[in-house]
């Protein structure tokens, strides 16, 4: 059985269908993980938009960042509680919460999402890419060269803040300004997303499913799951929900291009 310590006030918030399908999360919570929404609809014998208004009165945005807090909590669960013995290392379940977090990524992003960045793809507009050093200037620089690999022209790194400042401060013309936080956070990411947004530019952003500054300063938001991970003070969150982000994005633009306007779907 999971808990999601939910307050008075959400409970009574809840309709009697609502509080069947939440009776059904706490018998069934380890199923439900494996499920699409249209399987769990079919488990609970109620609609997909009856399930996502009950995850939305939860405090999530939809099903796939619901059902990854219930394999969340199913994981802490798993975890041995005696501190006399450390459990065995089990590749397995690493491997499960990698694959779970690009399922769940995969689940964040919408055919919506794609087509408005299509459009900054489709025109001559320069896009901007920020990279701020450490570990998220390596998906800055692999975002920068894919884009440049399917030949779109006019794209430029943005490594030194004064200058890109200057840049994005000076613009006249139309531009996209991307900007990448494992965190959504780290300050002088949302600064430059500040500048950005100060002067009107559209901003891309990718970040985590969590309430986030960057995510509050986009024009078209890309999410991810991710656990964030600490190492003696150092940051090593796994940034390969973000590189799934990315590849998907470009993969998707080149199936849009060769379709072209026949296209039925994009994703």
């Amino acid at each position: 059985m999971v808990s999601l310590h939910l307050s008075d006030s959400t409970i009574n918030s809840l309709s009697n269908n609502e509080l069947n399908i939440l009776k059904y999360v706490y018998e069934h919570g380890d199923a439900i993980v494996d499920m699409n929404i249209r399987e769990f609809s079919a488990q609970v014998s109620y609609s997909s938009a009856t399930i996502l208004r009950f995850c939305r009165k939860l405090g999530y945005s939809g099903f796939a960042e619901f059902k990854y807090q219930l394999r969340h909590q199913t994981m802490i669960h798993d975890i041995p509680s005696s501190p006399e013995k450390k459990p065995d290392f089990d590749i397995q379940k690493l491997m499960d919460s990698m694959c779970f977090n690009i399922d769940g990524t995969a689940g964040l992003i919408s055919e919506e999402q794609l087509s408005r960045t299509f459009h900054y793809l489709d025109s001559d507009c320069p896009i901007y890419v920020w990279a701020p050093g450490g570990l998220t200037s390596i998906l800055s620089n692999y975002f920068e060269k894919l884009l440049l690999s399917i030949g779109r022209q006019n794209v430029y790194l943005l490594e030194s803040s004064k200058m890109s400042a200057h840049i994005l401060q000076n613009q006249k013309n139309k531009c996209l300004l991307i900007l990448i936080s494992t965190t959504g956070n780290f300050e002088p990411t949302v600064r430059m997303g500040k500048i950005g947004s100060m002067n009107h530019i559209p901003i891309l952003t990718i970040s985590p499913y969590t309430s986030n500054a960057l995510a509050d300063l986009g024009t078209i938001n890309f999410r991810f799951f991710t656990n964030q991970r600490e190492n003696q003070g150092a940051e090593f969150t796994s940034r390969l929900p973000v590189f799934y982000v990315i590849h998907m994005i470009i993969r998707s633009y080149l199936e849009y291009k060769r379709l072209g306007d026949t296209h039925d779907s994009i994703i």
